[in-house]
């Protein structure tokens, strides 16, 4: 394979040589973020850590795709700014979810905790 053969299967930006690969799993990954969030805001939270864990299988081959040449490039930099912002939505959503179901968990553990308490009102129609 000639020099012009490996430009050809490459993308050139700016003098530097970037695997189009790493370029198509950066967008893969944008997508999947933008996913969660569609996931997040429905509250579908099995389909939400599904997507996450293919994110993450992603981002792990992103990571050892993407080299320091390709982390100085514009494209790569423009890719940052543009994921940043849905990455930290999908990220204080997450935060607020799991607060609330929390919050949720502590309420029903708490009608546990009361002797005889049965929530089909077995308690009331007992006594009367």
């Amino acid at each position: 394979m000639g020099a012009g053969d490996e430009e050809g299967a490459r993308g050139e930006r700016g003098g530097v040589l970037m695997a189009e690969d790493a370029k198509t799993m950066w967008e893969k990954y944008y997508i999947l973020t933008l996913e969660m969030q569609k996931f997040l805001n429905r509250e579908d939270i099995d389909e939400f850590l599904n997507i996450a864990e293919q994110r993450n299988v992603i981002f792990d081959r992103m990571q050892a795709a993407i080299t320091s040449e390709d982390k100085e490039t514009e494209e790569y930099k423009a890719f940052l700014a543009k994921l940043q912002p849905i990455a930290k939505d999908v990220l204080d959503r997450s935060k607020v979810w799991l607060a609330r179901s929390k919050q949720r968990n502590v309420k029903v553990r708490s009608y546990t905790a009361v002797p005889g308490f049965q929530p089909n009102g077995h308690m009331v129609n007992t006594k009367f």
